[in-house]
C-alpha cells in the first residue's frame, strides 16, 4: 500500500513568500528524479501565505529516502515557513513514527 503525505505549510512574513515558492519548485524538481516518490504536488491555498503538498510514495521507506534526499531543502523551507500540519494516510515505519511521536499537527490515518 502506498503512503499519502498531505501537509501544511504557513510562511513566516510576506518578504519570504518568493524564497518559499522557488524551495517549493526546487523540492518538486528533485523529488520528479526519485524512483518511490508517485506524487509531489504543491497547492496555494485561499489563505494568505498558505500553501498544501500532497505527497505520495510507493511506501514509507521511500518516504524517508525522499527526507534524506532532500534535507538541505527542507532546512532552507523551514527557515522561511511553518509546518502547520501533516496528516498521513498509510502505513508508517519507524523513522516517521518516531519524527511524528509527540510532534503537534500531526495526524495518521492508518488503513483498515
Amino acid at each position: 500500500m502506498t503512503l499519502l503525505v498531505q501537509c501544511e505549510f504557513q510562511v513566516q512574513r510576506p518578504d519570504h513568500e518568493p524564497e518559499f515558492i522557488r524551495l517549493a519548485r526546487a523540492l518538486a524538481s528533485a523529488s520528479a528524479e526519485e524512483p518511490g516518490t508517485l506524487r509531489y504536488q504543491w497547492f496555494v491555498t485561499q489563505r494568505p501565505g498558505r500553501y498544501s503538498i500532497l505527497e505520495e510514495y510507493v511506501d514509507a521507506d521511500a518516504a524517508e529516502t525522499h527526507n534524506g534526499n532532500v534535507g538541505a531543502l527542507l532546512v532552507q523551507l523551514f527557515s522561511v515557513a511553518e509546518l502547520v500540519s501533516v496528516s498521513f494516510y498509510g502505513e508508517l515505519n519507524k523513522y516517521l513514527r518516531d519524527w511524528s511521536s509527540g510532534r503537534a499537527g500531526v495526524s495518521i490515518h492508518a488503513p483498515l
